[in-house]
């Protein structure tokens, strides 16, 4: 399917190269070993369409198309490396699948700060956008920066911030979507949930503990919730606990109810959606 002559011109397209490197990268793998595991991906799915012929025509041409393919193949490539560890996660820990160690990369802002994020979690985000071709320009843009993307894609810098806003303006309009797989959100709903359990236990004495003593470990918490709660003489609740109304002590745990019902609903939307995330990548 690809002769010699061809196989040389591929190896030297800058695509092919950059693509090479990128899964080198993520894969942990030499360029050798990338190249050579790039090539078997590439030969038995993405240019199995094209002929010998009609293949060499367009590695020599440099065609844009075949380098999108390329692309398409390093990303295959790699989704299916981690797919293994993602559906592992999914039987092992379906609720906590960012914490399963996929391998830690660095992702870049313009000022050169760096934040790590796990390969798989930046999977799960990258998922969410709606399209192919944004989910590669998010990955591509989050990874190696404004000027690899370029070179890769073959975008202008009018081109390249255009599809910056769009993938922006997306994440703006949806931000409710990237918040179920994001570490921040379900962080968050996690310590909610897990203190209100905790409430729950001491309240209903299965466990030892003080309520006065949650609430006066858990101030925050308290005030939003009696901020959206019927309580009449809030303060009374949240410093003196034992003296205030029965009224009010019955309003607040009502109110403790509605937001562990909250925090579980949505734990399980979230992990609905890391779910889906991880079967998202292993098609």
């Amino acid at each position: 399917m690809i002769n010699e002559t061809t196989l040389n011109s591929l190896l030297k397209w800058r695509t092919f190269k950059t693509n090479v490197h990128m899964a080198a990268n993520a894969l942990k793998l030499s360029d050798k070993d990338a190249t050579q595991e790039l090539l078997n991906e590439l030969v038995s799915h993405r240019f199995n369409r094209y002929t010998a012929a009609e293949l060499s025509e367009l590695v020599a041409a440099h065609d844009v198309n075949l380098g999108w393919a390329i692309t398409y193949g390093r990303l295959d490539l790699i989704s299916k490396h981690y797919k293994q560890l993602g559906k592992r996660a999914q039987m092992e820990h379906a609720a906590e699948l960012e914490d399963i160690s996929t391998g830690i990369i660095k992702l870049a802002d313009d000022s050169g700060n760096t934040t790590e994020i796990s390969e798989f979690k930046l999977q799960q985000v990258v998922s969410m956008f709606p399209t192919a071709k944004s989910k590669t320009f998010v990955d591509l843009t989050l990874r190696y920066g404004k000027l690899e993307v370029q070179a890769v894609l073959k975008l202008s810098n009018k081109q390249y911030q255009r599809r910056l806003r769009n993938a922006t303006s997306y994440v703006n309009k949806h931000r409710s979507k990237f918040d179920l797989v994001t570490d921040n959100k379900r962080d968050r709903q996690l310590y909610v949930l897990n203190s209100l359990n905790e409430l729950d236990a001491i309240i209903n004495e299965t466990r030892d503990g003080n309520i006065q003593d949650w609430i006066d470990s858990h101030v925050k918490l308290v005030n939003e919730l009696l901020a959206d709660s019927d309580v009449r003489y809030q303060g009374a609740v949240l410093n003196h606990w034992e003296t205030a109304s029965k009224a009010d002590q019955y309003k607040f745990v009502q109110q403790v109810i509605n937001a562990q019902t909250k925090a579980q609903e949505w734990l399980d939307q979230s992990n609905r959606a890391i779910k889906q995330a991880g079967e998202a990548q292993s098609n």
